[in-house]
């Protein structure tokens, strides 16, 4: 062990030095090495969603609804790791005008308050700045959407059953209680409808055991598991536990069906 510390810190000064297309970091195993930097992607074409109610056989119907979302999923991911990617290159607050604006941008968007300690900031903005297993984004859309034939996202693009609350945002739920005034929200396509899950996993407060156990997962190198990250899922349904021990059984019955495309 001791030999290998002395060979990384002989070799990293100049690994460092490599083109800034290249970033260091450590592997599942902890060994240190040199990987291409990610670069954003051309936009997934947008398609509409698929009669998905006129495939009769259930494991085509499976396959098709998971390979519509799957590259959709796949270019959120990237964007949330390219992002990522820029705050690890950070060790102290950026000085560069366009380095302070990406920044800023970022701890905007995922509303993260800047009047801290700079490595606070940092830290608060990595466990909310990150990718989500694509199993569990699949099972929840095909759990909340009937298989992407419910009213909701077949009348509003709405795959993940996400709330608005403005009069006109969406779509009145039968059957909703007198007094309470929720739509259920619309979108213009359905790749919005999963951004906007992100955006609700990776910020809200009732998702921070998620976002906890994700960043444990990071900090242990391990892979983001699909089964743990469910388990900060209980605030998602009243159902509460009965509802991520379904989202777990889906993901262990059906993770065959995902053709997971790597970036």
């Amino acid at each position: 062990i001791v030999g290998s510390v002395v060979v990384i810190a002989a070799v990293y000064p100049f690994i460092n030095k490599q083109s800034s297309q290249n970033q260091i970091i450590e592997d599942a195993t902890n060994k240190v090495v040199v990987k291409p930097l990610l670069e954003p992607k051309a936009k997934v074409k947008k398609k509409a969603l698929p009669d998905f109610a006129a495939i009769y056989d259930v494991k085509t119907k499976k396959r098709a609804f998971f390979d519509y979302l799957t590259p959709y999923v796949n270019e959120i991911n990237h964007e949330l790791l390219i992002q990522r990617q820029f705050l690890l290159s950070l060790n102290e607050q950026p000085t560069s005008a366009s380095a302070q604006a990406k920044f800023a941008a970022i701890a905007k968007k995922f509303r993260v308050k800047t009047d801290k300690d700079f490595k606070q900031i940092k830290q608060q903005l990595l466990t909310r700045v990150d990718a989500l297993p694509i199993e569990l984004v699949l099972m929840q859309a095909a759990n909340e959407s009937a298989w992407g034939t419910s009213r909701f996202a077949l009348t509003a693009n709405n795959l993940f059953g996400q709330w608005c609350f403005k009069p006109g945002c969406g779509v009145v739920p039968e059957g909703r209680p007198e007094g309470k005034t929720y739509e259920v929200r619309k979108f213009t396509h359905p790749v919005d409808s999963i951004r906007s899950y992100f955006h609700n996993l990776n910020t809200g407060y009732a998702y921070e055991d998620l976002r906890e156990a994700r960043n444990t997962l990071r900090n242990m190198k391990q892979s983001l598991d699909a089964m743990v990250l469910a388990e900060g899922l209980l605030s998602y349904s009243t159902r509460r536990e009965a509802y991520v021990d379904e989202i777990q059984k889906m993901i262990s019955v059906n993770r065959k069906y995902i053709n997971i495309q790597v970036n």
